[in-house]
């Protein structure tokens, strides 16, 4: 039992510590109180005490224990009144328990009247207005009178803050679809006026966003009339912002309109405007809509039009819809021999665009004999860019050419062996003209196309293979690609993974590279590899040549899987963390921790890996602490192995203290003397390093859970539970990173007050949506956000769990909370790579970027660009089949264009080719409130000034892209 008259003396000692305390314990233990009355009044007396630390512990308890307070009005009553405390703090702790206890009020319509008159009251405090406008999302669902609501916003916007108007009008779009079906006409001309006449610029642009995104909620009498008022806005108003919103609002409702070629032509009038922001915007709508307008040929012609406009970004943007155009043409043929005019034209950039554009709508023309023809006639050009493309082009027809695919459908025999005859015929006329292409400064190596000779049935797929080779890096990057995704379709797999193995002991350098790229973009496809080429890759891996061991250390991972015996592997990567080449010893070093469950010594495998992390090289001893930190359960010596890592907990690499100390936590449920592990953890709590205190702090919370495990009575296991939380709060407050989410405190703290509380049931439904919230507001940042969502899903099905066990059942109780221990341990992995990602994040932020000089700012840009671009791709793949996969793919498509060479002169088209990227996501992304935060990543990207950071953070939002909620029936 509790001792509640000792806490109640204490809330009387002159001594603040204790009353701190008391408050403290007040709220954690106040479901288990005889006398909660007597606890509640305490708390509240505690809310007016002198120390301001106490009135904020006080504030915190009460809204912990809202749920079960006997006078809910009282409680409320007090928190308002402190929002006029003159104490920063304890006015923000009072903010955010109106907006965390509102959904709970018995009378929201009084409640939301009071927190509306604190935001439009002047003699009320910045940060308590700012505060309460700043969650407002947070309660303006739960409140009844949406009309009053709407009104109380819209007084916010004419506010003396600005922060508090501009919040104010980025919510009004949440309370408009809410409304009932007469009030929204009223709203809706509130919303224009407020679009047009608004002093503050700022919410005339949100006011406008709003006109679009709540136009679908609008009566479908009255849409007729708000399209034409939309226009005349976006045509009279001279305010840019504004007329860029109301033109990437029009994409997501033309479908509902009913004069579609009406509204079209109003649109395309305004790439002729004399402002190019609006003929940007109106280009970009123009992309938007085409798939809902019924009259194909008109976009097609509008659009080929526009290829020839004065405007720059136009021309750019028609340029790459005609491809999304073409599939839906009716005389696809006719069109074809227009495109291919196009490439002859004495421009440059419209012959690479004909092109782009030939090699994208190949696959959709009836003639592919012809087309074919005229991609080869296109190569005598001489021109490397059509090159490249038709060996894209010619990569993706190979699997139809290959298998004697008649694509005039004859189905005779004879029909077949003269089409076979022909592919021969026409692969013999490419080979010959390959070796034109260049000319002299390009010539193939001797030998290069032997393999075209020495048989009459070779696949047209090994000419692709000689152009791995190529002298030209781009041709031979295509090449090795275009091979790749051939691969799959070919019938004698073995005889290519052959040829590429003796290939890559070509003694020229250039084929030994092409054969490397080949063999990693098949493996990382994962499309039927049954060779084991480990020990080729041994060999390779002492080549002379950069370029061959650099495509040797990026198939490493690709083929370890595929090596049958893995016993010896180990020791082969250690010797390869001691090679001369970094990004080896750096491919090998990761893969030093799965390698290491198959070493067949595990004690030599942990002595080597110990030696490991004192080379000088910091990406092996990274990776050599990382093993160690997987692989202690499977060393026989727990105890020397427990030591070692404690040793390695004051090393002088900061990552390699981490990772050991991180550890720790798992490995205390396996170390024999738990007496001395004990010991060895409140040592490291005085650490001097914040990480090393942080960690074993969590460490000794997960100790404690062991401790609560072994329990034999429920107040041991109180007490266990207790000590966890305690060490997991101390932990996440030595963090000087408030980008650093914090799992483990308030799951086991939610966990404690579900198991004894008077109304688990209760409790578990309020304190795991709590515990979501809370933590879904802090990862969505983050890249891994849908994974960790998942992660989230799963720890709070536990605590709603948690509400259902029996009080005093404490058997129960226990295997829940191994079951809770089990379900970190299998995430942790994931959770520690995003902790040491945002705090080597932190670190380039302080320690790099302040000093980056040109040549370094273009060189880690490059490495950010080419990031995106794979990302973009792997995205693309994931996404096939499901709702997001048109728009992930044409991210993919555009960004894998955002090269550059001189950073100075090349600047403006990146900023272009960005700002269209982001025009596009907003146009395609439905505006409903689970997408709310994306459109909030999407704005911080517009806002940041910081040019390296904008395109990392596009690079951390296309993970972001594949969970946007989008209507049935998308993307299929």
């Amino acid at each position: 039992m509790s001792d509640q008259p000792g806490i109640h003396d204490k809330t009387f000692s002159q001594v603040s510590d204790e009353r701190i305390k008391a408050a403290r314990k007040l709220g954690a233990l106040f479901e288990v109180f005889p006398e909660r009355k007597q606890a509640f009044e305490d708390l509240l007396r505690l809310c007016s005490d002198r120390d301001n630390e106490v009135r904020e512990e006080a504030v915190n308890s009460l809204q912990t224990v809202f749920p079960n307070v006997p006078d809910r009005e009282l409680v409320w009553e007090r928190f308002v009144n402190l929002t006029a405390y003159p104490s920063e703090m304890v006015m923000r702790r009072a903010v955010n328990a109106l907006i965390a206890v509102f959904p709970l009020m018995p009378d929201k319509d009084r409640a939301w009247k009071d927190l509306a008159e604190l935001v439009n009251s002047k003699s009320s405090m910045e940060d308590v207005s700012r505060g309460i406008v700043r969650l407002l999302p947070d309660v303006v669902r739960e409140i009844p009178n949406k009309g009053q609501a709407w009104e109380d916003l819209l007084e916010m916007t004419f506010s003396d803050d600005s922060y508090v108007r501009e919040k104010a009008a980025s919510f009004l779009n949440i309370v408009f679809h809410e409304m009932p079906g007469g009030r929204k006409n009223d709203a809706w001309e509130e919303l224009l006026k407020l679009a047009g006449k608004s002093g503050d610029s700022k919410v005339r642009e949100l006011a406008a966003r709003s006109i679009g995104e709540v136009f679908p909620s609008l009566p479908d009498e009255k849409k007729d009339e708000a399209w034409e008022e939309m226009l005349e806005l976006a045509g009279k108003s001279a305010d840019q912002p504004v007329q860029k919103e109301i033109l990437l609002s029009l994409p997501s409702f033309f479908s509902s309109v009913p004069d579609k070629m009406r509204s079209w032509g109003d649109i395309f009038k305004l790439t002729e405007d004399e402002s190019g922001h609006v003929r940007k915007q109106a280009v970009d709508t123009l992309v938007a809509i085409f798939p809902y307008m019924p009259d194909r040929t008109r976009v097609w012609a509008d659009f080929l039009r526009l290829t020839r406009a004065r405007d720059g970004y136009v021309r750019d943007t028609a340029a790459d819809a005609l491809s999304a155009v073409f599939p839906g043409l009716d005389d696809k043929d006719l069109v074809w021999k227009k495109l291919i005019e196009l490439t002859g034209d004495e421009d440059e950039y419209v012959r690479r665009t004909a092109a782009d554009t030939l090699s994208k709508v190949f696959p959709h023309v009836s003639d592919k004999n012809q087309a074919y023809s005229d991609l080869v006639h296109l190569a005598e050009k001489k021109d490397s860019y059509v090159l490249r493309r038709v060996v894209n082009t010619l990569a993706s027809v190979c699997p139809q050419f290959c298998n004697g695919y008649e694509i005039n459908e004859v189905e005779t025999e004879t029909g077949k062996n003269k089409e076979k005859e022909e592919w021969r015929e026409k692969r013999e006329n490419w080979v010959k003209m390959a070796g034109k292409w260049e000319g002299e400064e390009k010539s193939k190596p001797a030998g290069f196309y032997e393999l075209a000779s020495e048989t009459e049935n070779r696949k047209p797929a090994f000419d692709l293979l000689k152009l791995t080779g190529d002298r030209d890096s781009d041709v031979r990057k295509d090449a090795a690609e275009s091979f790749a995704r051939a691969y799959p379709h070919l019938p004698d797999k073995k005889e290519v993974i052959g040829e590429l193995l003796s290939l890559i002991q070509d003694p020229d350098p250039q084929m030994r590279r092409g054969a490397i790229e080949s063999l990693l973009t098949i493996y990382s496809r994962k499309e039927g590899k049954t060779q084991d080429i480990w020990s080729e890759l041994l060999k390779m891996s002492g080549d002379g040549d950069t370029g061959v061991r650099k495509g040797t250390a990026g198939l490493l991972s690709h083929v370890f899987p595929a090596v049958e015996e893995k016993s010896g592997v180990f020791y082969d990567l250690v010797k390869l963390t001691e090679s001369q080449d970094a990004q080896l010893r750096k491919r090998a070093a990761e893969l030093l921790a799965v390698a290491f469950t198959y070493s067949d010594n595990k004690q030599r495998a942990w002595n080597d890996l110990l030696r490991l992390t004192s080379v000088e090289d910091r990406e092996v001893r990274k990776g050599a602490v990382l093993a160690l930190a997987s692989g202690y359960t499977d060393i026989q010596d727990k105890g020397k192995a427990w030591s070692d890592l404690i040793r390695l907990s004051t090393h002088s690499d900061s990552f390699v203290q981490r990772a050991a100390t991180r550890a720790l936590g798992p490995a205390f449920f396996y170390v024999p003397d738990k007496t001395r592990a004990w010991r060895d953890l409140q040592v490291l709590i005085d650490n001097p390093y914040i990480y090393v205190r942080r960690y074993s702090l969590r460490s000794l919370g997960r100790a404690s859970l062991w401790r609560a495990l072994r329990a034999e009575n429920e107040a041991t296991y109180l007490f266990g539970l207790k000590e966890a939380v305690k060490y997991f709060k101390e932990a996440f407050g030595t963090s000087v990173d408030t980008a650093i989410p914090e799992f483990y405190s308030p799951f086991y703290e939610t966990f404690l007050q579900i198991l004894f509380s008077d109304s688990p049931e209760r409790a578990a439904r309020l304190g795991s949506e709590r515990y979501l919230s809370k933590l879904a507001h802090e990862i969505r940042d983050l890249e891994e956000n849908q994974r960790l969502l998942e992660i989230l899903g799963e720890f709070t099905g536990l605590l709603r769990a948690a509400g259902t066990l029996t009080p005093g059942d404490l058997p129960a109780q226990k295997k829940l909370l191994e079951t809770c221990v089990a379900a970190f341990d299998r995430v942790s992995g994931l959770l520690e790579a995003m902790e040491e990602d945002v705090i080597l994040a932190q670190k380039t932020v302080k320690k790099e970027y302040p000093r980056i000089g040109k040549v370094v700012l273009e060189q880690k840009l490059k490495e950010t660009l080419s990031g995106i671009r794979y990302r973009a791709r792997t995205a693309c793949l994931k996404a096939k089949g499901t709702p997001t996969e048109k728009i992930v793919c044409t991210v993919s498509q555009k960004v894998r264009e955002w090269i550059f060479q001189d950073l100075e002169k090349d600047k403006k088209e990146l900023d272009r080719q960005l700002d269209s990227l982001l025009n596009f996501l907003r146009a395609q992304i439905p505006n409903v409130p689970e997408n709310l935060y994306i459109f909030e990543k999407l704005e911080d990207i517009r806002q940041e000034q910081d040019m390296l950071e904008r395109y990392r953070r596009v690079g951390r939002f296309i993970g972001l892209i594949p969970g946007v909620r989008m209507p049935k029936g998308s993307g299929k």
